[in-house]
C-alpha cells in the first residue's frame, strides 16, 4: 500500500468503528453488523503486514458497503440524515416565486393583478403578509441547513476522503443553496453560521411582525369606519 492508501485506510476504519458503534444494541441485524465490522477492523489491525493486504481489502469493502447504505441502517440517527428534509424544503424555497406563488392560493392564472388590489386594497395586504411569510420560513430552513451541518459534523468528518456519492451530493447541494438564499436576502455569510443565521432571522421575523402591524392597523381603522357608519344620525 502506499502511503495515501494507507492513511484512505485507516480513515475508513476510523468511519466502521463509528458505524458499528451506533448500530442498534436491541436489533439483531444491528447487533449482528456491528460484530461483524468489529471483527474485521481488529483482524486488519493486528494481522501482520506481510499478510494484511486481503483482510485489509475484506474490511474496506465492507465498511464502504454499511456506509453506502447508511439511511437504511439499524441507527436512530442514520449519518447525514439530517439534510434529507432539509434538502426538499430549501430545494421548493429556492425557486423563483411569482406573486401568490408561495400558498397558491388562487388558481395558477388567476391571481389578482394590480386593478384588483387597487380595487380591494387588502388584497395588497394580503401579498405583503405572503411574501414576508415566505422569507420568514426560507430564513428558518436556511438556518436548520446550517444546524444540519454542525450536527453532521462527525460524519462530514469522517466520510470526507471517500468519493461522492447521491447523499453527499445532495449535502453539498442543501450548503450551496444556503448560501445561495443567504446572499439572495442580502445576508453574505462565507461559511455556514448559526449565530449569523439568528441574527438574519430575528431581523426578518421583526419585519415581519411590522407588516402584521400595519394590517391590523388598517382593519382597526376600517372597523372603526364601519362602526362610526353605522351608528345612529350619521350620515347614510
Amino acid at each position: 500500500m502506499t502511503p495515501e492508501d494507507v492513511a484512505s485506510f485507516e480513515r475508513t476504519l476510523e468511519l466502521g468503528k463509528e458505524v458499528a458503534a451506533g448500530l442498534a444494541e436491541h436489533d439483531v441485524l444491528g447487533r449482528w453488523m456491528a460484530h461483524h465490522v468489529g471483527d474485521l477492523i481488529i483482524r486488519a489491525e493486528t494481522t501482520p503486514e506481510a499478510d494484511a493486504d486481503a483482510i485489509r481489502s475484506e474490511t474496506a469493502t465492507a465498511v464502504l458497503a454499511l456506509w453506502n447504505q447508511r439511511a437504511t441502517l439499524p441507527m436512530p440517527n442514520p449519518p447525514l440524515n439530517a439534510f434529507e428534509p432539509v434538502f426538499k424544503a430549501l430545494e421548493r424555497l429556492s425557486e423563483a416565486q411569482d406573486p401568490w406563488g408561495f400558498y397558491r392560493m388562487f388558481p395558477r392564472g388567476h391571481e389578482p393583478d394590480q386593478d384588483d388590489m387597487v380595487a380591494v386594497p387588502l388584497l395588497r395586504n394580503a401579498l405583503v403578509l405572503e411574501d414576508a411569510v415566505r422569507r420568514v420560513v426560507r430564513e428558518i430552513v436556511v438556518l436548520a441547513a446550517r444546524e444540519a451541518a454542525d450536527n453532521e459534523a462527525k460524519w462530514l468528518k469522517l466520510s470526507e476522503h471517500l468519493e461522492e456519492d447521491e447523499q453527499r451530493a445532495a449535502r453539498d447541494a442543501v450548503l450551496e443553496l444556503a448560501r445561495t438564499l443567504a446572499m439572495y436576502t442580502g445576508d453574505a455569510v462565507a461559511e455556514p453560521v448559526v449565530e449569523a443565521g439568528h441574527s438574519k432571522l430575528i431581523t426578518t421575523l421583526l419585519n415581519a411582525e411590522a407588516q402584521l402591524a400595519e394590517v391590523r392597523r388598517v382593519l382597526e381603522a376600517r372597523r372603526s369606519r364601519t362602526s362610526s357608519d353605522g351608528e345612529p344620525g350619521a350620515p347614510a
